[in-house]
């Protein structure tokens, strides 16, 4: 992507997260669940 095109993303993105601050925090509550329960499974085989 050209540099006026990433920019454009950026920005899009940044207004999507301001005005969907309840999907953006509920996205980021899966990703470290899923976190934690991949390092709990990586520790559980390592015993």
């Amino acid at each position: 992507m050209d540099e006026k095109a990433r920019e454009a993303q950026r920005e899009y993105l940044r207004e999507w997260r301001k005005r969907n601050p309840d999907k953006v925090r509920e996205s980021n509550r899966r990703y470290w669940e899923r976190r934690a329960a991949k390092k709990a499974q990586a520790e559980q085989e390592a015993d």
